[in-house]
């Protein structure tokens, strides 16, 4: 049976984390197919470490994911040099940025399938098919070519997290130990791990590249399987902080709630991303609990001061620039750092309209800031990177 290889293309600089995206997707396979992990944030010549793979002729398939950005840059020329060197390679991409852009990315020619979504089912599928010379057109969450058009696949439901299989912590650390190469220093810690505990977000904030991908859903790992996993990276390899990648880690009072009681005795400081008027509904027993747990600080997206903006932009929910001063100032009894991120520049009718918009919302932040002087500021300008088939990229 043919083997498959990963790459996990370069991120950043320094702080590298476990390629969870990669490591669920080699779970999806483990045991049924061999596979080999190259992660672009270690190597000098990724190409060439991919290579050395890829010329034993063992390795037919090759599985990238790609954020916009770093990973990007890296992954796009890297793709066209194993087309090139490697013809027969079936390339397979994941991730944020093919998912949004699958037209582009195929129609490079360099790439044959994209993984539209979570690949836990798709990819394997996909191999299977593959190996057995079986149609694919029926496997959810795929898109490919099919002479000149773009062929779309069904969207699989979110599927429960917990059945899924366990993350290949130990067979990662074969190739990159993790001790040294995924647990870095930092704020909180000295060795912060990395997790994904949930996919997707209730919310369809028009700007969010989460929302044409899950579709206002939202599904999560048991907050007892989440322990268990950081217990294990702790107990093996000395982790001492967390980082949850989550889209929403707290869109359920309750699962917060429960983790926070399990982790407690661990003595870990960790930190997530959540809704302000979500989290405003928590009970402060809630955030008691949370903060007593470890939890040192949550990044929200405040976004704008202005209420007009809020609605322009499809923040759903109940949030408003009066909830988004309260509610800094209430996190201070819990001595939770909040973390707000505000986006500057937004779309107006005159330039001028969109400079008056970037001092009220600085003027704004100064209020955030008097309300609660320890709230980390964010900011983002307003950069959009329209999905294919939005009102955006017709424009």
């Amino acid at each position: 049976m043919n083997k498959v290889l990963f790459f996990n293309p370069k991120s950043a600089e320094a702080k590298h984390r476990f390629p969870n995206s990669i490591m669920a997707v080699a779970a999806s396979i483990d045991h049924r197919f061999e596979w080999a992990l190259v992660d672009g944030n270690w190597e000098k010549d990724p190409f060439e470490a991919l290579a050395n793979y890829l010329r034993s002729g063992e390795y037919r398939y090759i599985g990238f994911t790609v954020m916009p950005g770093p990973q990007a840059k890296q992954a796009i020329p890297i793709a066209r040099r194993i087309r090139k060197a490697f013809p027969d390679t079936i390339m397979i991409w994941g991730g944020y940025f093919p998912s949004n852009h699958a037209g582009i990315v195929l129609e490079s020619g360099d790439v044959d399938f994209v993984i539209n979504g979570a690949g836990e089912h798709a990819f394997p599928a996909l191999l299977d098919a593959l190996e057995n010379n079986k149609p694919y057109e029926l496997i959810k969450n795929l898109v490919y070519r099919s002479g000149e058009k773009i062929i779309k696949t069904a969207k699989e439901d979110l599927f429960d997290q917990d059945p899924l299989p366990s993350l290949p912590y130990d067979k990662t650390d074969q190739f990159y130990p993790a001790g040294r190469h995924y647990l870095g220093k930092t704020w909180m810690g000295e060795r912060t791990m990395a997790y994904h505990s949930s996919i997707g977000c209730p919310f369809t904030c028009s700007f969010c590249a989460v929302v044409p991908l899950f579709e206002a859903r939202w599904k999560a790992k048991s907050a007892a399987l989440v322990y268990r996993d950081i217990k294990y990276v702790k107990d093996k390899w000395g982790a001492d902080a967390v980082e949850f990648h989550d889209n929403n880690f707290f869109v359920s009072e309750k699962r917060a709630v429960e983790f926070s009681n399990l982790l407690r005795p661990e003595q870990m400081n960790w930190w997530g991303m959540a809704r302000i008027d979500t989290m405003n509904k928590f009970s402060d027993a809630s955030l008691a609990a949370i903060r007593e747990s470890g939890c040192r600080m949550i990044f929200f997206g405040a976004e704008s001061g202005s209420d007009k903006v809020l609605q322009a932009l499809d923040k759903g929910g109940t949030q408003n620039a009066e909830q988004i001063l309260q509610f800094a100032e209430r996190m201070k009894q819990f001595d939770i750092i909040p973390e707000y991120s505000f986006v500057l520049g937004l779309p107006a009718d005159t330039e001028e309209a969109v400079w008056e918009q970037i001092i009220f919302d600085i003027n704004f932040i100064k209020q955030v800031k008097k309300a609660n002087p320890r709230t980390e500021i964010v900011l983002y300008t307003y950069s959009p990177v329209p999905t294919e088939g939005s009102e955006l990229f017709e424009k």
